[in-house]
């Protein structure tokens, strides 16, 4: 677990906060058992909108099955959602931390899926302190999913996610409050690092698709 170079104490109250609340559940699970993913919390977007969301940024190591693979997730993985930019903007006030086992698909929008999730423990506190989310809804890449999604039809958009220009499966979170709109609306988003592995399969099914026509 990150918690921010937290001293030992407050890691130990983590983890046993954890380990009493999946007691409940009969689960048992402590801080080491969750795969830490990065997120974007739903709490502090620029346009907040009926419906909320968890959006996945980087997986990390979870649904890793060897360093030569992207990652997948899959029903049932034990994640540990952080806002990493809440902690750097509020001057460490707050921490944003959602503990849960990623639930079934529910339904896909333009370049995410979105699952239910279990929850474990969520709290907005760099002290621990148990509060009730406002969404149990976890967004994640299209190209970080598994195919059990791949079967559920495109829904319009209504999480204000920001499509990629010229790639109809390809978006970015929604923005937070401190981040700068886009100079002009309609503006190109340059595609990120990180979406290199399904811009390359993308490409190879177009090709695939012309040669067989």
């Amino acid at each position: 677990m990150s918690m921010y170079g937290a001293t030992p104490g407050i890691v130990e109250m983590w983890d046993r906060l954890l380990r009493d609340h999946s007691k409940n559940t009969g689960k048992h699970l402590s801080a080491t058992d969750y795969s830490i993913v990065k997120a974007v919390s739903p709490y502090l977007w620029r346009k907040p909108t009926s419906l909320s969301a968890w959006f996945i940024e980087e997986p990390g190591q979870a649904g890793r099955i060897d360093p030569s693979r992207e990652s997948r997730l899959t029903t049932g993985i034990a994640l540990c959602l952080e806002d990493r930019s809440v902690t750097s903007k509020t001057s460490s006030t707050e921490f944003h931390v959602y503990y849960c086992r990623l639930g079934v698909p529910m339904f896909r929008e333009g370049g995410y899926t979105f699952y239910s999730s279990e929850e474990h423990f969520f709290s907005r506190k760099y002290f621990p302190c148990e509060d009730t989310p406002i969404s149990t809804i976890i967004a994640v890449p299209n190209y970080h999913t598994c195919e059990n999604g791949r079967y559920l039809s495109i829904q319009p958009n209504m999480f204000g996610q920001r499509m990629i220009t010229g790639y109809s499966n390809l978006a970015l979170p929604p923005l937070r409050v401190w981040e700068k709109e886009e100079e002009e609306e309609g503006d190109m988003l340059k595609p990120m690092v990180g979406f290199s592995w399904y811009l390359n399969q993308e490409e190879s099914m177009k090709k695939e698709g012309e040669e067989g026509m």
